[in-house]
């Protein structure tokens, strides 16, 4: 299937539904490779490290932030990974703010965007002894397990999800 070719500013000026305020109080947005750096405290507070992504020069990178008023409180970082594959690469959510939906919107917004650039389907990895609610997430959202097998690195199971989009 054919994929739009991306510009920073295109994909930016799209309005998505999920830009809006949620329930929780948290405004989603699309962030710009340059703005990764606005995401680092957050990812050292939740992975222990610095690095968010191995690498940002993927034909299509979408990086999404969880904020509320200006504060980032989750996000979610994946890539084009195939010809019609979308991959989420990395993302979660405060202690203080997880339950209230913002992991399930960083998730939807990242499928619908990843759809509408012409991706069929959509998968990421999970460890289900360190970060559970992904598991949970992907289970509720009809998402199919395709490998399951022990990660010696992260010293848990990891497994991956994958839907249809």
């Amino acid at each position: 299937m054919f994929k739009k070719t991306l510009t920073r500013t295109n994909l930016n000026e799209h309005q998505f539904p999920a830009q809006k305020t949620g329930q929780h109080g948290c405004k989603i947005r699309v962030l710009k490779k340059e703005e990764l750096t606005v995401l680092e405290p957050l990812n050292r507070e939740l992975f222990g490290e610095k690095r968010i992504i191995n690498r940002t020069n993927h034909d299509f990178l979408l990086i999404l932030g969880a904020f509320t008023k200006d504060i980032p409180v989750g996000f979610k970082v994946g890539y084009g990974l195939k010809e019609n594959v979308f991959y989420s690469a990395k993302g979660g959510v405060l202690q203080s703010y997880r339950g209230l939906g913002i992991a399930t919107d960083l998730l939807e917004t990242m499928m619908q965007i990843s759809k509408e650039k012409g991706y069929e389907s959509f998968k990421y990895d999970t460890f289900p002894n360190m970060h559970p609610g992904m598991l949970r997430i992907g289970l509720k959202k009809n998402f199919n397990v395709i490998f399951a097998g022990w990660n010696a690195q992260y010293n848990d199971y990891q497994i991956t999800l994958s839907k249809t989009l």
